[in-house]
């Protein structure tokens, strides 16, 4: 099985409450189901589960661990104890963002991050043995 890597880096990204993506084994791409969208796919999924993957969820996906490793990776304690409160409570992504502009970290934090995202597409193609090209 193969799959083009820009699928599954797609489908990491966009996880989300809503939305849903699957690998399908017999066209070998990822397609996606929306929670109230009506298109056939989520029926044929529930009806022949066996020839669909299921991509990682928004859960496994993480981002807010990926937000705490980030600062963990800081080597500023200012930074890291500013960020590690701008986490706590609600707001925390909008927070996370502004605290991170302010330290002049959004290039570090996108490539951190992009990282992060595609060593999970890489774990879920080889948990899956799909060749990512």
């Amino acid at each position: 099985m193969k799959v083009k890597f820009s699928e599954v880096m797609d489908a990491v990204e966009s996880a989300g409450d809503d939305i849903t993506f699957y690998y399908a084994k017999d066209t070998q791409t990822v397609v996606s189901v929306m929670e109230d969208g009506d298109d056939g796919i989520a029926d044929d999924i529930e009806e022949h589960w066996d020839r669909y993957i299921q991509l990682p969820s928004k859960y496994e996906v993480n981002d807010y661990h990926i937000m705490e490793e980030f600062i963990w990776n800081l080597s500023d304690e200012q930074q890291q104890n500013q960020l590690e409160n701008a986490i706590s409570g609600r707001g925390a992504f909008r927070y996370f963002r502004d605290v991170v502009a302010q330290f002049d970290l959004t290039q570090d934090w996108y490539i951190f991050r992009d990282t992060a995202y595609e060593k999970i597409g890489r774990e879920w193609c080889a948990e899956h043995q799909i060749t990512a090209e």
